[in-house]
């Protein structure tokens, strides 16, 4: 019997003491963590502590805190600039260098690693859910400095290469390596980019900017003529060429396959503006036409970076600091454009009769020329004869209760002869321009001429803009 009393005891005693300590560990649940209460300072840890309001999905707020947290410990990760960064080398690109900065913050976040979780505390009472996260400071130094040496290893490669393309003359595929070194490191700006090679210690970020100047400098493009004079809306007959060159130590050597950019900077036209160098250093451009009512115009040829400087791409910025396109070599030619010199020949009716009015045939003459043509009264020096006939019609008067207007239709008809050939060019017309005016068909027949040399300006114009002479 005492035995079992002992027994019952002993059975009570172990119960009574579980069921204590259950409770003490749902009351320990149910207290903050120390860490909720103070943050931890640690000088050996980077810490990222954060407490967001909980909702029906779990896992939406456990990967939100998540994310807080990382953020809250990337935070105390300093981006110090090294006295022998690339950067120090911009000095007045300070926007850069924070935006820089910045995007560094961000990439940290998305490429943290090796980082713990030291606890995370729900608490039920004020619907929040915590979460604590450290890196070893000792850690995330070595992981960046392996990330560094791995991109500065791959920028080497692309260096090297890039510098062997430039000894072989081959500068667009050279620009291209320099490129790729510059992705290569682009993460590792702020640090000391210091690598050794044959020739001994290098800066990549330092020797990348000033290689890519040193082909910028010594690549020279000339333009075969320096100016053209041309008529409006007329094919140059002979290309444009441009000659490109390397001014080497020993004298000058014609450069091959290099891509060529020419565009207007002043007017327009329409021309071949993506072209190549040949085996004799020459790229030849056709210009079709200028469509651009401007007297002096402005073609500028350069090195074709568009496939490096490409706007749409993340590497835009970074890219245009180092290849500075404003210091890329360029040949500008001057193109002085004319009026296509004309003959016109102008015939007007006026309900049914002939006119001997000049009022249509200046203010058309004037539009002409202000647009398109310089007209001449010798026809043996015009390169075409423009002949304009018009005819006004009679239309009804509406009258009312104290009023009465009067309602006239003009055509217009539009004929271009070349004078070479005796050929047609050009044939349009203007149709039922409606002049209305009180007082009189006179004063209708006014309103007529002015709505024709707005439709003219608006319509005929842009046609023979179009013409390929």
């Amino acid at each position: 019997m005492t035995k079992i009393l002992r027994t019952l005891f002993n059975y009570s005693l172990i119960l009574t003491i579980l069921v204590s300590c259950s409770a003490q560990s749902s009351m320990a649940k149910r207290r903050p963590p120390k860490w909720v209460k103070e943050r931890p300072i640690t000088p050996d840890y980077y810490v990222g502590i954060a407490v967001v309001k909980k909702d029906n999905s779990q896992n939406s707020y456990i990967q939100l805190a998540k994310n807080q947290a990382l953020h809250d410990l990337c935070s105390e990760i300093s981006i110090n600039i090294s006295a022998n960064s690339v950067l120090q080398q911009f000095e007045n690109e300070t926007e850069f260098k924070e935006e820089f900065q910045s995007e560094i913050k961000t990439s940290l976040v998305e490429e943290i690693e090796g980082y713990e979780t030291v606890g995370s505390w729900d608490n039920k009472k004020g619907n929040e859910y915590w979460v604590y996260y450290r890196l070893s400071k000792s850690q995330y130094e070595l992981q960046k400095r392996l990330k560094l040496n791995k991109a500065k290893k791959l920028a080497q490669n692309y260096y090297e290469q890039a510098k062997q393309s430039e000894k072989q003359l081959n500068l667009f595929q050279a620009l291209n390596y320099y490129a790729k070194a510059i992705d290569a490191i682009k993460k590792n700006l702020d640090d000391d980019l210091s690598v050794m090679t044959f020739n001994g210690s290098i800066n990549l970020g330092s020797e990348l900017y000033n290689s890519i100047q040193n082909i910028f400098k010594r690549t020279q493009l000339t333009a075969d003529r320096k100016s053209i004079k041309l008529e409006i809306s007329t094919s140059q007959k002979e290309p444009i060429l441009i000659k490109a060159e390397w001014l080497g130590e020993t004298g000058n050597q014609i450069i091959p396959n290099l891509p060529i950019s020419i565009n207007f900077v002043k007017g327009d036209g329409v021309l071949n503006n993506k072209v190549s160098t040949d085996e004799f250093g020459y790229a030849a451009s056709q210009l079709s036409k200028v469509t651009s009512k401007m007297k002096l115009q402005e073609i500028e040829a350069g090195i074709d970076l568009s496939s490096i400087l490409n706007e749409e791409s993340e590497n835009y910025k970074l890219n245009k600091l180092f290849f500075t396109p404003e210091l890329a070599p360029k040949s500008k030619i001057i193109i002085n454009v004319e009026r296509l010199k004309a003959y016109m020949t102008f015939n007007e009716r006026i309900f049914g009769e002939d006119s001997k009015r000049e009022i249509l045939k200046n203010n058309l003459k004037k539009e002409l020329s202000e647009n398109f043509f310089s007209f001449t009264d010798n026809k043996e020096k015009a390169k075409v004869i423009l002949n304009i006939n018009t005819n006004v019609t009679k239309g009804e008067i509406k009258e009312g209760r104290n009023y009465k207007v009067y309602i006239v239709y003009l055509d217009c008809f539009f004929s271009l002869t070349d004078t070479k050939n005796g050929m047609e060019i050009f044939n349009d017309a203007i149709y039922e321009v409606k002049g209305m005016k009180p007082i009189s068909y006179d004063y209708a027949i006014r309103e007529a001429y002015e709505q024709a040399v707005d439709e003219i300006h608006n319509t005929i114009i842009p046609k023979l803009n179009q013409l390929d002479l």
